[in-house]
């Protein structure tokens, strides 16, 4: 069986590494009026917020575990506060103005990733909440690396030739 402990501290440094790639992010979107479009600020604060939420549940279950002191009870809550951070997240995120119709559907799997991490939290006959955390976190990861890669993509038409 994997190191549950070692694989949540080695995807917070993932998702920290990805928050620190904002800076690449900055230099590029750079405009000369200095200001930016609002769907590439939307993409950059969630691209930011995405890594700092990954970072945070990689380090919750161990928080929760020295208040309560049984990992059980502590895995149960800590799938009860992300499921709900999740279907919270997308739910606002689906109102954004500068949130696409492609995003929109996208966001539907993360409201399923939710539900999933809230029927471990209430045990409906959801096993391996160790599994299903982590699924949890790697969907912050790859919902910042997303929004990472549409941020530094440059189209066809803005590449001489």
């Amino acid at each position: 069986m994997l190191n549950t402990p070692e694989i949540l501290i080695s995807l917070a440094e993932v998702a920290i590494a990805l928050a620190g790639f904002s800076a690449i992010v900055v230099v590029m979107k750079r405009t000369t009026s200095g200001n930016w479009a609002r769907k590439d600020a939307d993409q950059f604060h969630g691209m930011v917020i995405h890594s700092i939420f990954a970072a945070s549940f990689c380090f919750l279950p161990s928080i929760i575990n020295v208040l309560i002191q049984d990992p059980v009870t502590a895995m149960h809550i800590a799938c009860g506060v992300l499921g709900l951070q999740i279907i919270g997240h997308c739910l606002v995120v689906m109102f954004y103005a500068s949130v696409g119709s492609w995003a929109k559907a996208f966001l539907f799997l993360g409201l399923l990733f939710g539900l999933l991490q809230f029927a471990a939290f209430s045990d409906w006959g959801v096993q391996r909440e160790l599994d299903l955390y982590i699924v949890g976190v790697l969907w912050h990861i790859m919902q910042g690396g997303f929004l990472f890669t549409r941020l530094v993509w440059i189209p066809a038409e803005r590449i001489d030739e």
